[in-house]
């Protein structure tokens, strides 16, 4: 596949800081406002391991004392009381639990930080605004169905993601002849700390999809709509692929 990168000495695609508009303060708010502590979800999360727990001693339950009470009958060494046992399986349960408890401090701590950033931007009332002019659309998606990521190269090098479901508004029907969504031209504004999508603003013809991958990368390590992508074009495709996961 030969690239189809412009050769410019300017590149058309450019990011500048200034100030937010009403409109865009109020999106940042909104975010914010939605940021909410859900001790529900928390408690459920946590719920959830412990079952977990619990499910998988009901199955190794019974095979790790069988294999007790082997080893005991062959070398007449003793493996603890029933007390014994009993502690053990709570403190598995336990650990389950815990690994929930862990899962819900990181969740915390992520809404924490994004928290602060959009305090910062609704602070300063500045957002970014970049300009995009691509040049090359690839598609990736997931176990050969739809709707497709696209990774929209860049005339000054970057790429930039996009989720098909965005750029159309809706999710395609069963049977729907396959056609590219990927413009040319895109206009976005962001939170200047947070890197929230305040607004989006598409034009120009859109651009033919070179080539289709299959989607491998975990859904939460994927990234966001909108979101730049720091990787060099050559490592895209591997990432999200699965070829390499540095």
């Amino acid at each position: 596949m030969k690239p189809m990168v412009e050769a410019r000495e300017r590149p058309l695609s450019l990011s500048y800081r200034r100030p937010a508009d009403t409109i865009e303060r109020a999106a940042l708010e909104r975010a914010l406002d939605q940021l909410r502590l859900q001790p529900q979800a928390d408690l459920a999360e946590v719920g959830s391991g412990v079952g977990l727990g619990l499910v998988s001693l009901i199955f190794i339950g019974p095979l790790v004392l069988l294999a007790a009470w082997g080893l005991q009958f062959l070398t007449g060494l003793s493996f603890g009381t029933d007390r014994t046992w009993l502690i053990a399986a709570l403190l598995w349960i336990a650990a389950w639990g815990g690994t929930g408890l862990v899962r819900v401090f990181a969740k915390r701590a992520r809404m924490n930080a994004a928290r602060r950033a959009l305090a910062a931007d609704i602070a300063s009332e500045e957002v970014i605004e970049e300009s995009w002019r691509f040049v090359e659309a690839i598609g990736y998606q997931e176990a050969e169905q739809l709707p497709l990521l696209y990774i929209l190269h860049a005339d000054n090098g970057g790429a930039v993601a996009f989720e098909e479901t965005k750029l159309i508004g809706r999710e395609r029907v069963p049977g729907e002849a396959v056609f590219s969504a990927a413009p040319s031209d895109a206009v976005l504004v962001r939170g200047a700390k947070s890197g929230l999508l305040v607004s989006e603003n598409y034009s120009g013809p859109t651009l033919p999809i070179l080539e289709i991958h299959p989607l491998t990368l975990p859904r939460d390590e994927r990234p966001a709509h909108g979101t730049p992508l720091k990787r060099p074009w050559s490592a895209i495709g591997p990432w999200l692929t699965g070829r390499s996961r540095h």
